[in-house]
């Protein structure tokens, strides 16, 4: 099982840009140092009171020069917004950097306030990401390319660095839609899933039994996205990072109805007065012997082959008691699993 660390540098309230920074890089040493199998950064943009993370790549070289054996991934770099030659020369660039140590997770987002920011439409966001994803494999995958697409033409260009891991880093494709996973699992593209219930179970036999019937070698994999947070006692799991799960449900209350979003301002709200509710349902908060059946249930019932556990949802748990839970996990969690 692969256990991921995540991370979107989150803000503070009354703390500074710089300190975020600092908690950030502070928590990716303590996971190197721990025994923590990978670190994933999240695209975020225009969003300063919940994240400074607009480019993961630059934060993943930045984790390359301070690590030696984590690996390193995106969770994910939104394709529609950047030029995807470009996209495919930096993820080539930091394969070196790392020493092949790259995940090079891509989706597109499902929060239009990135595309208006850009002056880009959400309604092009699906086209745009296929046609980048298909760019971005005829980058890796040919010396010497052409293209002419809808919103991109390239032509007789070559893409430098060589990555160290052949044919290329590991693309792994973070999906919301449930139709959409089994041609995935035809395609052998390995998933990033954002755990928003139980939804996925089904899909995720599907795209086995696609990924399997395509003959592609090896197994599927498919990692969670998930809250966590690992405590001395059930009761302090419960209680400790209560607030900073509040937060961002009033964040996200303020921005979806400060956007016209009453669909998703109605569902933040309900989460934010259910608390307990989401919490058991949508979340893995415990001590560390519930932490081992609930994320137990997740490998034996769902086929999960690792997880991105978000140790700081929220982003207003203390320093030291992110750095105790991500102990806790490492010390008396993992093991379990491994």
């Amino acid at each position: 099982m692969n256990f991921g660390f995540l991370t979107e540098c989150y803000v503070k309230e009354g703390k500074s840009h710089a300190q975020a920074f600092a908690d950030t890089f502070e928590q990716v040493d303590q996971a190197e140092a721990l025994g923590m199998d990978s670190v994933w950064m999240v695209e975020q943009h225009f969003r300063p009171w919940a994240s400074i993370l607009p480019s993961p790549m630059l934060m993943a070289s930045a984790i390359a020069m301070r690590t030696k054996r984590m690996r390193i991934g995106l969770a994910v770099q939104v394709l529609p917004l950047s030029n995807p030659l470009r996209s495919a020369e930096e993820a080539c660039m930091l394969d070196q950097i790392s020493q092949g140590r790259f995940d090079f997770g891509v989706g597109r987002s499902g929060i239009t306030k990135f595309y208006n920011g850009y002056n880009i439409p959400y309604s092009e966001s699906r086209a745009r990401f296929d046609e980048s994803l298909d760019i971005i494999l005829e980058a890796f995958n040919n010396e010497t390319f052409s293209y002419e697409g809808k919103f991109h033409s390239f032509h007789d260009v070559i893409v430098a660095p060589k990555p160290v891991q052949q044919p290329h880093p590991p693309i792994w494709v973070a999906t919301a839609a449930a139709e959409g996973i089994p041609a995935l699992g035809k395609r052998g593209l390995p998933l990033l899933l954002w755990f928003m219930g139980n939804w996925f179970e089904e899909p995720l036999k599907a795209y086995r039994k696609a990924w399997v019937e395509a003959g592609h070698p090896g197994d599927p994999q498919a990692l969670v996205r998930i809250p966590a947070y690992v405590g001395e006692t059930s009761q302090l799991a419960h209680d400790e990072p209560k607030e900073s799960t509040l937060h961002d449900f009033r964040r996200l209350m303020r921005e979806y109805g400060e956007a016209g979003d009453e669909q998703r301002a109605a569902r933040a709200k309900y989460d934010h007065e259910h608390y307990d509710e989401v919490r058991e349902t949508r979340m893995a908060y415990g001590s560390p012997e519930e932490m081992i059946d609930r994320l137990g249930e997740f490998r034996d019932r769902m086929g999960v082959t690792g997880f991105l556990l978000d140790l700081n949802f929220g982003g207003q748990i203390p320093q030291e008691l992110v750095l105790n839970s991500m102990r806790l996990l490492t010390e008396k969690v993992m093991p379990a699993f491994k």
